[in-house]
């Protein structure tokens, strides 16, 4: 045999030596293949392991063991700092959840898992916190004992308040099962080398198990949360009250009283952010333009709680004092009785009602007698004397409104006292009778109380809007303003005035107005008799 001829049989024979082989390589491949485990499981496995490095920040086992550690540790890129970006961090990721889509898809070696994730998202964490903190301060404000407990001197509410409040609603929120969520899903592609089954695309794997923290700064939500929560806070004045059954209010501070002859001084008080929270919207029936009687002192005093301004001016050539107040609560405007016991029948001046009641303001009352048959007496809400055809009667509720009952109006005791738990009724004045009710003048020209159409000092109680009231008294005083008055001419001066309702009290010597402790209206015949009961305004900001 030539020797061509043998190289060509040794290739030859090289060649089906080399096919068989590669032959035995592919059939041996695709036994292999055939025989791989089910790529469902290790998907399986594969998801658990990673979705627990999600939750956890740590390395996934499964791919140390694959040799592909540079996977990473499955956290996010930027981990929140502070406490709210970490405790909306904890909200998102508590609440992930996974699931495989169908069936693992296999085509040889080469298989794929379609993976959904849904996860919170932090859309609509803000939305209504506003008015639920603001709603939160108001129940705040409502338990304060007063104003400092709540508020700065700037009158913004203390930051340890809003804070605590914010935090509370904030975990309140983030507990809640109703979560909007979000999802996303993406594909794991497998493939099946070296008798095991490998992830292609572990980077998109990564991207889509921490897609639920996708460009989210945490610390910078919670900031913006925070923000929209706590832009818009409603002042609300501290609403504090008098106890009804207390004797006296709290002590007034005396650097807070004003007597002055330049009107400019009250407009600076007035001008001051407590009196404008105090007043709000409240129309007041004094100015700098009011025209005062020459040369007579101007009074006034002003704490959270209370704003009275006295001045005195010229009615039906007498003299008018004339004593606004505006109250924060109903339980500002309060009544004594000498003796501070139904029954008793003591006297006192004004003056000393004022100084045993702590009194910004007091005037005379209805010059109350027990025994005496004229109306209809409410005395610590009950009915304590019932005799209505005498007289009106003015009611006190404990928001502060006054209202009325006219002549035989009621029938029976039993009438008049549920009129009295109905409306929630402290005490009652009798004495009137009513001047006006509701802005309509309801002046009678006959009345069996007061000679209300002889000459004599005249005091009226009136009413503009809910704790907003007039005193006036109208006083003779010699030597220019010595004219005694008819109740004509007080009802005239309260409806000039643009009173909503008015009541009459007792006059003459009892006609009398006491700031602070100081007399200072003009008293008929010259000197402040002792008398049964008074009302006053106190402060209800309570003492240290």
């Amino acid at each position: 045999m030539s020797t061509g001829k043998k190289i060509g049989i040794i290739v030859l024979s090289a060649v089906l030596v080399v096919l068989l082989l590669v032959a035995g390589y592919f059939i041996m491949q695709r036994i292999q293949i055939a025989n791989a485990p089910d790529p469902a499981a290790f998907s399986q496995k594969y998801s658990e392991e990673i979705f627990e490095a999600v939750k956890t920040g740590e390395q996934p086992e499964v791919l140390v063991e694959k040799d592909v550690s540079d996977l990473g540790a499955m956290q996010i890129e930027k981990m929140p700092e502070t406490e709210d970006g970490k405790l909306l961090y904890d909200y998102c990721l508590s609440g992930i959840e996974y699931r495989l889509e169908g069936e693992t898809v296999r085509d040889g070696a080469n298989a794929q898992q379609k993976i959904s994730l849904s996860f919170p998202t932090l859309d609509g964490i803000s939305e209504g916190m506003n008015s639920e903190i603001n709603a939160g301060l108001a129940e705040v404000v409502a338990g304060a004992a007063r104003a400092q407990d709540v508020y700065t001197e700037d009158n913004n509410f203390k930051p340890e308040i809003v804070e605590n409040l914010y935090s509370e609603l904030l975990n309140s929120r983030l507990n809640t099962e109703e979560k909007q969520e979000k999802s996303t899903e993406f594909t794991m592609l497998l493939k099946y080398s070296k008798d095991e089954w490998k992830i292609v695309n572990k980077d998109e794997v990564r991207a889509g198990f921490l897609s639920w923290a996708d460009g989210v700064d945490f610390d910078a939500e919670a900031e913006k949360i925070k923000a929209e929560a706590t832009s818009e806070l409603t002042y609300i004045p501290v609403a504090l009250k008098i106890d009804e059954k207390a004797l006296r209010g709290p002590l007034p501070d005396q650097n807070k009283f004003m007597v002055t002859t330049d009107p400019a001084e009250i407009v600076a008080v007035l001008e001051t952010e407590e009196a404008k929270n105090l007043i709000g919207d409240k129309k007041l029936l004094w100015s700098p333009d009011v025209e005062s009687i020459p040369g007579r002192e101007m009074y006034c005093y002003l704490d959270e709680t209370i704003l009275v301004i006295c001045w005195q001016q010229v009615e039906a050539k007498a003299v008018g004092t004339y004593s606004e107040v505006i109250v924060a609560d109903g339980s500002q405007l309060r009544r004594r009785i000498a003796g501070d016991a139904y029954e008793d029948f003591n006297h006192t001046t004004t003056t000393e009602f004022a100084k045993d009641s702590n009194a910004v303001l007091t005037m005379g009352g209805d010059f109350y007698h027990h025994a005496r048959n004229c109306g209809i007496i409410v005395y610590n809400r009950e009915v304590k004397r019932f005799d209505p055809s005498t007289c009106d009667t003015c009611y006190i509720t404990a928001d502060g409104d006054m209202l009325f009952s006219y002549r035989n109006q009621f029938s029976t005791l039993e009438e008049a006292q549920a009129f009295v738990d109905e409306n929630d009724i402290l005490f009652s004045l009798a004495f009137g009778p009513v001047l006006i009710d509701d802005y309509k003048d309801v002046t009678p020209d006959n009345y069996p109380w007061g000679e209300i159409n002889d000459h004599y000092a005249r005091s009226g109680l009136g009413m503009f809007e809910d704790h907003h009231y007039l005193g006036l008294n109208i006083n003779c005083q010699k030597p220019d303003y010595y004219y005694l008055v008819t109740l004509r001419d007080l009802a005239d001066a309260m409806v000039r005035a643009g009173c909503r309702k008015a009541y009459t009290l007792d006059g003459g010597q009892t006609a009398t107005t006491v700031f602070n402790q100081t007399l200072i209206n003009p008293v008929q015949f010259g000197w402040e008799k002792p008398i049964s009961d008074v009302i006053y305004f106190a402060t209800a900001v309570p003492n240290e």
